[in-house]
């Protein structure tokens, strides 16, 4: 199953889900910007590498380590300044997407 960037709206919310995927759809300049696309591109990256190749970028022994570590720099990332964005959305996006191509984000 793909993960997505939105977070789901359950029940009551003081907000935060909707400004989180207002971020996501439409980011301020600066860090949300910065932070949306960078986590976009590195997932793009893995979709390239799968439609290009016919396998997960996880299985790929040199390209694999390298993008699985940028997956870590990004959820070390969420430890600064993020803007509107919910941190855990993101984490959770992130840790998907590496376990979903063939990675283990707890490596």
């Amino acid at each position: 199953m793909k993960s997505t960037m939105l977070a789901k709206i359950r029940g009551v919310s003081n907000g935060w889900q909707e400004r989180h995927n207002s971020a996501v759809a439409n980011p301020r300049m600066g860090v949300e910007s910065a932070l949306r696309d960078m986590i976009r591109g590195w997932a793009e990256y893995a979709e390239m590498h799968e439609t290009s190749y016919g396998s997960l970028i996880g299985n790929d022994y040199v390209l694999g380590p390298a993008w699985a570590e940028q997956g870590k720099a990004l959820i070390t990332l969420l430890n600064g300044v993020t803007g509107r964005f919910d941190c855990g959305t993101l984490d959770g996006f992130i840790r998907d997407t590496m376990k979903n191509n063939g990675t283990d984000p707890e490596a």
